[in-house]
């Protein structure tokens, strides 16, 4: 939950804050760009995530737009973690356009927040940004603290080699193999152990077919990486133009150490640039080394670091 501002004025009095509305939509876009280019979010995909969290009842989401001058300098959005079943387990988070920080906006919306987790007893709650000096100095001087930090890599697809699955596995698009039940079993069982705060034990099959349909999921790219009939591995990516990013990849624990996450990225990552990108991010945490030896010999390249931050909502 960060703005990269440090030291606040007073909260301009024609500041509005407000329930974030469909028109925000090329605004969101343009913050999430600015907050960190390592981020695919367009117009579409920010109108069908304000579907999905306003749809998800078990998340008693809330999400702020900030007007200043009858423009939109702000937002802000938090909710309970739906992916956990750690009790009051929650997230937040909070972006402010440059020309508009320093002037109590960021600080507006995350007390708006933090009171709107205390009233649905929230307890822990976290937050995921593009890490900056002066953003962990604003984080920290609301009671946040630093948990995990995910160096941040980049790569150009286009020299990716083919995939090469050991005998008996094959790759194949996740729009053409299409069985959602089945790729639906194989994200929940394969990222339980996934580094974090708080372990991804509650992935639900409806919350699922929300995400998967994402407008910015380019599923074509997509992977899945097949043992017979049964999918062992996959690699998810989102793309933007010529801008992509890995949203996940993972293996079932019994399938680990075969090089199935390496063929699916690289499937992932090959179709991806025959679609025009020529750059696609990805993060994983430092204690993820598996992973981090996969992308190294991919050929990804740190540009920077994500950090997750944590501070409980009872702190004033």
């Amino acid at each position: 939950m960060v703005e990269t501002s440090v030291v606040e004025r007073h909260t301009p009095a024609q500041l509005v804050i407000r329930p974030q509305e469909e028109r925000d939509a090329a605004a969101a876009a343009a913050l999430w760009q600015e907050a960190d280019d390592a981020e695919v979010m367009s117009e579409a995909g920010w109108l069908d995530q304000l579907r999905r969290r306003r749809g998800n009842a078990r998340s008693r989401w809330v999400g702020l737009s900030a007007e200043l001058d009858g423009r939109v300098v702000g937002m802000g959005q938090a909710g309970l973690n739906t992916m956990t079943t750690t009790p009051g387990a929650a997230w937040g988070g909070v972006r402010v356009t440059a020309a508009a920080r320093r002037q109590g906006i960021g600080s507006a919306l995350h007390e708006a927040l933090i009171e709107h987790l205390r009233s649905i007893e929230g307890g822990e709650v976290t937050t995921f940004f593009r890490r900056t000096e002066e953003g962990e100095r604003w984080a920290e001087a609301r009671g946040w603290h630093r948990l995990l930090v995910a160096p941040l890599i980049a790569l150009d697809p286009r020299n990716v080699p083919e995939p090469s699955p050991p005998p008996g596995f094959e790759c194949v698009g996740a729009a053409d193999y299409g069985r959602l039940e089945a790729i639906f079993e194989l994200i929940r069982a394969a990222i339980v152990d996934e580094p974090g705060p708080v372990p991804q034990d509650d992935l639900r099959y409806d919350d699922f077919l929300d995400d998967w349909a994402d407008p910015d999921s380019d599923h074509d790219a997509g992977t899945i990486v097949l043992h017979g009939d049964l999918p062992v591995a996959f690699s998810e990516v989102k793309i933007a133009g010529t801008r992509a990013k890995h949203a996940g990849t993972a293996t079932l624990p019994e399938y680990r150490g075969r090089g199935l996450a390496s063929a699916a990225k690289r499937r992932a990552l090959r179709v991806a640039a025959a679609k025009g990108v020529t750059r696609i991010t990805t993060s994983n945490a430092e204690g993820n080394a598996a992973m981090r030896a996969i992308n190294r010999k991919l050929g990804f390249e740190p540009i920077g670091d994500h950090v997750i931050y944590g501070r409980s909502v009872d702190l004033p």
